[in-house]
């Protein structure tokens, strides 16, 4: 991008950057106790602004690396002032929300991989942050007549049309006027712009009414200049139709899980956002072992539900997964594939399969070995406990694992990538390993609870229509955190060997 003034160095003009985002910042701590603007008010303030500016640094600022660093400084800065209550006019106070954390992680993220690659989609997707997302709030906030939840946040019927208008309007103005500042842009048509800005916009609508807690300052961001940059990619190649495809795909396998009720409604959301991305990037060598992976897990499901009923179970969630279950499963996988787009190395999609291997294998652990006769034994203590205890094995539930790894590893051996018999032996290992890594983790530091009037051991935070109190367990392990640890630790063990043993 042209530069509008040139600093004597990008660390002058870093420093700038820093001093107009605290004056914004103090702007609004000012407004709030002498103007007794509310809460909201200053903090909608705060985002447009800080936005705004941190669109503007390609414009003054050469490099990336002191703009990364300018990034992770106010990740640091905001999750302290967050933790310590400081600054309450850029904090919420009427609910617990990291989006003041999540907003620059947003930002470095952007900066990584577009800055380079393509500065439009960096400054385009920032304007979005910035003005969608606040539209949606103020919209809202306004309507609240038909709301719904589809994870933890109450979202607005007329939030999320307002997000989708406007993120559209943003990128059919702003997109061809970067494109027209930036000397290696490549110009599209309107007719292009449009037909992508619809998709950009309306994926990033879902990933902003599913999030929670602010996490959509950092999924409607990445999501949005994803799916920009996978549109623009297609169209230029002529593929636009397979584009489409591979989204409708997505939508018709999420929808067919949420009619099953192997999925939820945020579930379903999660699921199609992941699957439109992850079938765009890699076709059907993607598309096959999610397939398998999602198909056979929910049969297993709700063959055992049939079967195996046992309505005081000791996990906290059941075949009827949320969103935070879908990504707990297959997020590090997305992630791999994601990579693989921007860096087509043969290693991220055996990264990819190495974690959906882990996945599948600590899946259908859990549910083959509720087919067992015998109560599954501790995996530390050699006792018998009930079934669904974290940190339980049995030699059935242990085969049907190896077993679901071993067919994630062989569909990615039929794929068009060039994957060997040596990576399905590894990526079958790396996806048992990863299951008893959850099961050690399960045992030790996963939160547990104990249900106040009967005393069982459980997961769940009510049993008995009582809530429950915290026994063991490090309180915020909880299985969600521990399904990212499973499969992050098979990926970490074939990324390793492969390294080490080239």
């Amino acid at each position: 991008m042209p530069l509008l003034y040139s600093f004597s160095n990008d660390w002058i003009a870093i420093l700038a950057f820093v001093v107009l985002i605290f004056f914004v910042i103090g702007l609004a701590e000012f407004a709030k106790k002498t103007l007794k603007w509310k809460n909201e008010f200053s903090r909608k303030l705060v985002h447009v602004l800080v936005g705004v500016l941190l669109t503007l640094s390609p414009f003054f600022v050469k490099d990336a690396f002191p703009i990364f660093l300018l990034g992770v400084f106010f990740v640091i800065a905001n999750y302290a002032s967050l933790k310590q209550e400081a600054f309450k006019g850029m904090n919420t106070n009427d609910r617990m929300s990291y989006g003041t954390v999540y907003f620059p992680i947003a930002f470095v993220i952007l900066v990584i991989v577009f800055w380079e690659r393509n500065p439009t989609i960096f400054l385009t997707s920032m304007l979005v942050l910035a003005f969608a997302d606040t539209a949606a709030s103020i919209v809202g906030e306004k309507f609240k007549s038909k709301v719904f939840v589809l994870y933890q946040d109450k979202k607005s019927v007329y939030g999320s049309l307002a997000y989708f208008f406007v993120a559209l309007i943003i990128i059919i103005i702003f997109y061809p006027f970067f494109t027209r500042l930036d000397k290696n842009g490549l110009e599209l048509p309107l007719l292009a712009i449009f037909s992508v800005g619809v998709i950009a916009a309306f994926i990033s609508t879902i990933a902003e009414a599913v999030s929670s807690k602010g996490s959509d300052n950092l999924t409607l961001t990445i999501s949005t200049a994803i799916m920009l940059d996978l549109g623009f990619t297609f169209w230029s190649n002529g593929e636009f139709h397979i584009l489409l495809f591979w989204i409708f795909a997505s939508f018709v396998l999420a929808a067919t899980a949420y009619k099953l009720k192997s999925l939820n409604a945020g579930g379903f959301a999660g699921a199609f956002i992941m699957g439109s991305i992850m079938f765009a990037i890699g076709g059907f060598d993607t598309f096959l072992p999610l397939l398998a992976f999602f198909v056979l897990s929910s049969l297993l499901s709700k063959i055992k539900d049939r079967y195996y009923k046992n309505d005081d179970s000791i996990s906290k969630k059941g075949s009827n997964r949320d969103v935070s279950q879908v990504y707990a499963n297959a997020g590090w996988s997305l992630l791999f594939i994601i990579a693989y787009h921007f860096s087509p190395d043969t290693l991220w999609y055996i990264l990819f399969l190495a974690s959906l291997a882990a996945a599948t294998a600590d899946t259908w652990e859990s549910e083959i070995g509720q087919f067992s006769r015998k109560n599954p034994i501790h995996i530390f203590n050699f006792k018998r406990v009930e079934k669904g205890t974290s940190g339980a094995i049995s030699f059935l539930g242990s085969f049907g694992g190896i077993v679901g790894a071993i067919i994630i590893a062989f569909i990615g051996y039929h794929s068009g990538i060039d994957i060997t018999l040596k990576h399905v032996i590894l990526i079958s290992m790396g996806g048992f390993i990863g299951s008893v890594i959850d099961s050690v983790v399960g045992a030790t530091i996963q939160s547990k609870f104990k249900c106040a009037k009967c005393q069982k051991d459980t997961e769940k935070h009510i049993h008995c229509e009582l809530p429950t109190y915290h026994s063991s367990g490090i309180p915020y392990i909880d299985n969600d955190i521990v399904n990212y640890i499973c499969t992050g630790s098979s990926a970490i063990f074939v990324g390793l060997f492969i390294l080490l043993t080239n």
